[in-house]
């Protein structure tokens, strides 16, 4: 049996997983795979507002969202959405989970 085990550089420093691993990181990016959403529109997947705000920022950040204006008469009004980033690491962690949750080998 193959050991899936490899080392890794010492210098590398690793960003995103821990990311990831926050809580309601996960649930942002889900709720943002159904299409863009405004920062209200995100309070069911994470209450506390000053939490979302250093979520979306962090998520930003790291290329898995963008923020894109849209001007509706004068107003301008912001809505996040998923980059291709977001959606191919969303849709990986989606593979793993249900690989391991169905006791796949």
């Amino acid at each position: 049996m193959a050991s899936l085990l490899w080392v890794m550089p010492k210098e590398k420093n690793w960003t995103l997983i821990p990311l990831l691993g926050e809580r309601y990181v996960i649930n942002i990016l889900e709720d943002l795979l159904e299409g863009e959403k405004r920062f209200v529109d995100l309070a069911d997947v994470c209450p506390n507002e000053k939490t979302r705000a250093v979520k979306l920022r962090k998520l930003e950040e790291s290329g898995l969202i963008e923020t894109v204006s849209l001007k509706i008469w004068k107003r301008f009004f912001v809505h996040y959405k998923l980059t291709e980033r977001g959606k191919t690491t969303l849709q990986e962690l989606m593979r793993i989970e249900n690989h391991y949750s169905l006791g796949e080998e």
